[in-house]
């Protein structure tokens, strides 16, 4: 049973009706498959998925059917839904969502720009489209003072910006994590979030714990070893995923799948330092975060529990960081009762 499943990612790319989640079944059902994630299944199952939808294009009657539950992210979050990988499928929901959002707060002050310009000055509508699928927003200024006109509410209030951490908005460094730039900034977290989703099996607790605390991490990473003001995204958190994978694979004693991981890993680090625009320092803090939590808190081989239970982790974290959770309850209020005011640099 295992053979063809280790086959999958080539037939996936070979056979245009394969159906990917035929061969989770299987290995979920496979009397010597262990539960935990397979990186390259689940990028093979993105694949397959996608290739299936492709080929059934060619069908209108088909493709008509199945309406909003064929495209991508609403089958996967189905998919996952399904699987019972509840925390997995309402993290992806939650960074969907706020992404549309995005899109339609920088809409809506584009048009709030336009009507305080004569009629030759107006950017036309696909602006807001543009800088919504690509992070690319045209800035004008106004009072002396220049700003980003596409740019959403949320980005403003609740993005990663270092001058506005030291003001005590510490809430940033959390709510940064679900926030993305671009098109191809979420599809690449979702994906990789997607592929990462079975290591929550039997440890949900820990997953989150380990999302959470390496999206802060990886958020103080950038603060302190950064070039750039400010970012957005969930790379630090999912960085810190990958580093609970490894450790999960090396106490199972998986040495071939932690060495194929390592190297990705290894090579998507380096690879960050050659691209513009990338937090490299955020992944490296983030991936530090999650190798800590999981050698703490994941269960180890055999039948010995986890050397600390996350529960008690996060208590001993609220000590040094007692500041810190205030801070955010109130930033989060602010944000959401009063839409723009932490943007203007209040200091809490």
């Amino acid at each position: 049973m295992l053979a063809p499943i280790a086959r999958a990612p080539r037939l996936a790319a070979k056979l245009p009706g394969f159906r990917a989640w035929e061969w989770a079944r299987a290995a979920k059902n496979a009397p010597h498959a262990s539960h935990e994630p397979r990186a390259a299944f689940g990028a093979a199952a993105v694949l397959g998925t996608l290739a299936t939808r492709g080929a059934r294009q060619g069908s209108g009657r088909q493709a008509g059917r199945g309406g909003l539950k064929e495209v991508p992210p609403f089958s996967q979050l189905r998919e996952l839904w399904r699987r019972k990988l509840r925390i997995s499928a309402a993290l992806c929901l939650l960074m969907t969502l706020l992404w549309l959002l995005q899109g339609y707060q920088g809409w809506q002050n584009l048009k709030a720009f336009n009507l305080t310009q004569p009629w030759y000055k107006r950017l036309p509508s696909s602006t807001a489209l543009e800088s919504w699928l690509l992070g690319t927003h045209p800035v004008a200024s106004m009072y002396g003072r220049r700003f980003a006109i596409t740019k959403s509410t949320l980005q403003k209030d609740f993005g990663m910006d270092a001058l506005m951490v030291d003001n005590g908005q510490f809430h940033r460094l959390l709510t940064s994590c679900f926030l993305h730039n671009s098109v191809f900034h979420i599809l690449f977290n979702l994906g990789f979030l997607y592929t990462l989703a079975p290591l929550e099996v039997g440890c949900q607790g820990v997953f989150l714990t380990t999302f959470l605390l390496s999206g802060i991490a990886g958020n103080l990473a950038f603060l302190q070893f950064g070039q750039a003001r400010s970012a957005l995204g969930a790379s630090g958190a999912i960085c810190g995923l990958l580093g609970f994978e490894l450790v999960a694979l090396l106490r199972n004693r998986r040495i071939r799948r932690f060495k194929m991981l390592l190297r990705s890993t290894f090579g998507m680090i380096v690879m960050g330092f050659f691209l513009p625009g990338v937090a490299n320092s955020a992944h490296l803090g983030g991936l530090g975060c999650g190798l800590v939590v999981a050698l703490l808190c994941a269960r180890r081989s055999g039948y010995r529990g986890p050397l600390l239970p996350w529960p008690l982790l996060l208590l001993l974290l609220a000590v040094p960081g007692r500041r810190f959770l205030p801070a955010a309850m109130e930033g989060l209020s602010i944000g959401i009762q009063h839409p723009g005011a932490l943007a203007s640099g209040i200091v809490l």
